[in-house]
């Protein structure tokens, strides 16, 4: 593992010296650990994914991580005019998951995309609608899409910051998802909103809305002591909320664009499923 993790890290040094796109470099990242880019036409937006075949054997379980709020904002008061990552927290934790599973990239909308696949892209996306009801649509149906062609019967959700609140949302939805899993996930919109002195997320749904409702699905959320943009409080409430307290965790060291994949258990999510 630890040689895989260096692998990586020259990877993103050289990637940091060549003069390409955020999007260029997300696809040679991605093709570096044996994904392939995919795109999912939903009924509001194109989505972008990356997607890797699991072992032959393997394939009962989609994985499915779900990328980060992304370059949302230029400045404090100036939202982006371009939401794409440009470290993609979520694929690097995804590059680093060990299982034979099939597994599935996804960004959020208005994410990666170019062209005509930027249909419908309108800065609230990666503003204060970043979690808005059609948001969460697209994002179902494109893990409807990839489930059926990978012919997978259940789901594991694992989303980082933005994406984190987007898969809370997703799992109290779907009837197929067997683990949920978030990482300085933005589990309480209004709390978070408060914490930093900004408006809230008026156009979104607050993911601590449907805690109660996953009282009985195994989930694991990690928050770091160090992230000062989702500090644990964000997390712990959820738990409380969901009546899991102990599925919240709280690593040292890791700022919230950090190496989470180092401290990620990827093991205990896959034990928490089969128990």
């Amino acid at each position: 593992m630890q040689s895989k993790l260096a692998t990586l890290a020259l990877f993103l040094i050289f990637l940091a010296g060549c003069s390409t796109t955020p999007r260029e470099s997300t696809l040679h990242l991605a093709k570096s650990s044996g994904f392939t880019e995919v795109r999912f036409p939903t009924e509001q937006f194109t989505l972008y994914g990356q997607f890797r075949h699991g072992d032959r054997e393997a394939r009962k379980t989609l994985r499915v991580y779900i990328e980060g709020d992304g370059h949302a904002w230029s400045t404090r008061t100036r939202p982006s005019g371009d939401p794409t990552p440009r470290d993609p927290v979520g694929l690097r934790l995804a590059m680093a998951d060990p299982s034979h599973d099939p597994l599935l990239y996804l960004a959020r909308p208005c994410q990666l995309v170019t062209g005509s696949d930027l249909r419908n892209c309108s800065t609230k996306y990666w503003t204060s609608a970043r979690l808005a009801p059609e948001v969460i649509d697209s994002l179902d149906e494109a893990i409807n899409k990839a489930k059926i062609n990978c012919g997978a019967a259940q789901i594991i959700l694992v989303g980082f910051s933005g994406g984190g609140g987007a898969a809370a949302l997703l799992a109290a939805r779907r009837t197929d998802v067997i683990f949920l899993g978030t990482v300085a996930g933005n589990l309480d919109t209004d709390t978070w909103a408060k914490l930093h002195g900004i408006s809230p997320l008026a156009e979104s749904l607050n993911p601590i809305a449907v805690a109660p409702l996953l009282q009985s699905l195994p989930q694991r959320h990690l928050s770091s002591a160090d992230d000062t943009i989702m500090p644990p409080e964000i997390s712990e409430r959820f738990c409380r909320a969901a009546l899991q307290p102990l599925s919240c965790h709280v690593a040292n060291g890791v700022q919230h664009g950090g190496e989470w994949q180092e401290v990620w258990e990827y093991q205990k999510g896959t034990e928490s499923t089969r128990n």
